[in-house]
């Protein structure tokens, strides 16, 4: 496997302490948020970021609410499923498009962290708009 970006994703139900946290005393520049999610990056990085997510949430996967969250983006995470499928490898959430623009699943490591592999894809209208109030 070769990923592209690597980030972590927390699970808290501190997100905005979390979020003033790393961009006041790490200098994280906010990429996106909404109600249950933030993403950061690390000043002038795009391959370098840390996010954090509440334990329960409806848009998208449920995380256990314990450790990390480890998120890889590949080139052709469609191909990367099938390789861990066939090994038979248990898939903790199905391949699936996101609205928020990747094509994803999870597996667990053998520490019970999640990962997280996703290829980016183009987000649904309504997420674009998020992404594009972020930026400059």
């Amino acid at each position: 496997m070769k990923a592209k970006r690597m980030d972590i994703t927390v699970s808290t139900n501190k997100l905005q302490q979390s979020k003033e946290f790393y961009m006041k005393y790490l200098g994280f520049q906010l990429v996106f948020e909404n109600d249950w999610y933030i993403e950061l990056l690390a000043e002038g990085s795009t391959t370098m970021g840390v996010s954090f997510v509440l334990p329960e949430f409806e848009a998208g996967e449920k995380f256990t609410g314990k450790g990390l969250i480890l998120s890889f983006e590949l080139d052709d995470v469609d191909a990367e499923y099938a390789k861990m499928k066939a090994a038979g490898m248990m898939i903790f959430e199905e391949i699936k498009e996101k609205p928020w623009g990747e094509r994803s699943f999870v597996v667990n490591d053998p520490n019970g962290i999640h990962l997280y592999l996703y290829k980016s894809i183009p987000p649904t209208p309504d997420y674009q708009k998020i992404y594009d109030s972020f930026k400059a």
